[in-house]
């Protein structure tokens, strides 16, 4: 009896221990059907194309990541306007992905988002071609709410006002 139940609880710990390894191999994903690049790329391309860069923060795991997927990155319009106004990029908080900046330096995406001070997933941050940090929010976001956000980014309303002032400009 003694031997079977030692049998079981290594045999448990063993596929405990398989699964958290899988686990920590994965990354998380963007939205499917999106031109999301690395950090590093994307800023290539912004300065490029002369188009700020609309970072998504997300992990393995962020069940509101997944409800935003499912509820607000399926919409066509949505897609399309993003792509259309920014350069996409996608970064895993808790990767140890690296990638390279434009000056060289190479760090993992999770020293990104320690950098970004991104606290919880997800996170969107608007930078400038030059990387220079534009707007952030978090959490989950309905289409309605990321068109607001595009709005007050593209449209050029930040260099004036608050979000909170767009908001109240806009009723």
């Amino acid at each position: 009896m003694r031997q079977t139940l030692f049998r079981h609880s290594v045999f448990g710990v063993g596929i405990w221990l398989f699964g958290l390894l899988f686990a920590a191999g994965l990354n998380a994903a963007p939205p499917e059907g999106y031109a999301f690049h690395s950090y590093g790329d994307a800023l290539k391309l912004a300065r490029e194309s002369g188009k700020p860069v609309f970072l998504y923060f997300g992990r393995y795991g962020c069940s509101t990541c997944r409800k935003t997927h499912k509820e607000t990155f399926t919409d066509k319009a949505l897609k399309q306007r993003l792509e259309d106004h920014y350069i996409l990029a996608y970064a895993d908080t808790e990767s140890g992905e690296r990638l390279t900046l434009p000056s060289g330096e190479r760090i993992t995406e999770m020293q990104l988002a320690s950098r970004s001070r991104i606290i919880g997933t997800p996170t969107y941050l608007f930078l400038s071609p030059d990387e220079t940090p534009i707007f952030k929010f978090a959490g989950f976001k309905t289409v309605k709410q990321m068109r607001a956000y595009d709005d007050y980014v593209h449209q050029g309303h930040y260099r004036e006002k608050t979000f909170k002032e767009f908001l109240a400009s806009n009723r």
